[in-house]
Formats: C-alpha cells, structure tokens, sequence
C-alpha cells in the first residue's frame, strides 16, 4: 500500500471513501474535481449523486429515532411552536452588537427564514437563512461549509451545510456586517434593515427572488406574530444598538398578505398569469 506522510493516497481509497471526501468539501468541483479524481471521477460522483439522493429522502432510521423536544424555559423565545433558546438568542445579540444590526430584525429574519433551526434545512444543516452552497468549502468568514440538502427543484442548486449553529451565525452575520453587499449594518429601524437586504434600499444583491414588497409584508408579518406570543422586541434593539430610531408603526389586516408600514399599505395581490 503506497503511504505518503502516513496518509493513504487516493488510488489506494476506495471509491466510497472519495465520495464522502467529496461531499466533505474536498476535491472541489465541477472540472477541478474531474482533475482530482482522474479516472475515478465517474463511478465517484455516482455513489455521492446516491448519497444526495438519499439525504434528500426521508430516512427509515431517522423516522425511528426520537424527537427532540424543546420546551420554552425563562429567557427563551418561542413561535409556532419554534424555541429560540436563551444561549442562542444571546449569541445572536452578541453578533447584532458587534454588526450593528437590530435584534428585532435578526431575530425575525431567523424565524422567517429558519424557523429558528425547526425547517428541514435548519435541522438537516444548521441552515437557519437560507444561505445556497456556492461550490467553496472556505468562507471569507474564516468558517468552513460543505454541499448541504438540495434546494427546491425550481431553485436547483443546494443549501450549504454548517457544522454548528455557531459557524451559521458567524457566517451569516459577516454577510450582512458594514461595508458588505447589504445594507442591514447601522439601520435603525426594522423597516430601513429589511430594505437593505435588496437593492432599491443600496445592496449589492437581492436576498430574496421575491422582491423587497412581498419580503417586508411577510416579515412584518412575522414580527407582529412573535410579538403577540413574547412580547415587543424593541426591547432587545433599545439595549444592543445605539440611537435606536422610532419604532415602526405596523398593522397587519391580513397576516403575510396585507401591513400598513409608517402610514403606507403594502399588499400582496393574486393575478391571473
């Protein structure tokens, strides 16, 4: 067996042993993987193309295995049957002080992209925002990711998988920091914080394919409903952020399909196609 550095080198691997190389961010992809792996390319990529399918799939075992179930303790946030826990909730204010980022924002944002870490893609990868694997392991965070879950078929692509909540945080936090492709950092109020996640409020990118009116309805939406279960989150803005502007002055008439924002309505409309 031909050893190098103590290390088997890949000819004597076996072709299960790459596949889960592969799906652990190594060998890159596309052509730089073809490179890697030379002539075992083909029959590699066919057991990780198995591998996703089955991840994709719901598992025998994890039917059987116990669900863990949280139940809202002091500190704790709680929607829809969703916790955010204390230490959690923490970890995030610790990331909005350092950002400058509103709680009320980043809290909301969580649960409306997340579920705070119930949604498939939460539990399955620590993916609390949605964030699509881009086909580099190595984030300017300084936080490794590999390919996670795939995304729905009409998006393609997949979601990228983190090791922990922690390196989730870390990464989407850097993200949305001052001086990025959003304009999240330094806004003071929810409204102004979720326009920057798209370009007519100066990001770089839209966050979300369905445009900034339809995102701020669903996610003031959102934060009226985890208020009316844990109470104003203006609270955690007041203590994390400097110079907190006035609070937004949101109705909702119909939740996820018509608010009033600061006097203008915003509505959500069903049209023939």
């Amino acid at each position: 067996m031909a050893v190098i550095n103590g290390k088997a080198t890949a000819s004597e691997k076996t072709d299960e042993e790459l596949a889960r190389e592969v799906l652990a961010g190594k060998h890159g992809a596309g052509e730089d993987r073809k490179r890697s792996l030379g002539p075992r390319y083909e029959p590699v990529q066919a057991i990780v193309n198995k591998l996703l399918r089955a991840k994709e799939k719901p598992s025998e075992t994890v039917e059987n295995e116990p669900q863990t179930v949280q139940f809202k303790e002091d500190g704790d946030l709680s929607f829809n049957g969703a916790v955010l826990k204390k230490d959690v909730l923490d970890k995030i204010l610790a990331n909005c002080k350092k950002h400058d980022i509103l709680p009320s924002y980043a809290i909301t944002v969580l649960h409306f992209e997340g579920l705070w870490g119930t949604s498939a893609v939460g539990k399955a990868d620590n993916n609390w925002g949605g964030m699509t694997w881009t086909g580099k392991g190595e984030r300017p965070s300084g936080v490794t990711v590999t390919q996670g879950s795939a995304r729905p078929s009409n998006e393609g692509g997949h979601y990228m998988h983190y090791a922990s909540v922690d390196d989730f945080l870390t990464d989407w936090f850097y993200l949305l920091r001052s001086g990025g492709s959003y304009k999240v950092s330094g806004a003071k109020t929810f409204s102004e914080a979720v326009k920057g996640m798209f370009k007519v409020g100066g990001a770089v990118y839209d966050y979300a394919a369905t445009g900034y009116d339809n995102y701020l309805v669903g996610m003031s939406s959102r934060l009226k409903a985890i208020e009316s279960e844990n109470g104003s989150l203006a609270k955690y803005d007041q203590q994390t952020v400097t110079d907190v502007g006035q609070s937004d002055k949101i109705e909702v008439a119909i939740e996820g399909i018509e608010v009033t924002i600061n006097g203008t309505r915003y509505k959500l409309t069903k049209e023939p196609i």
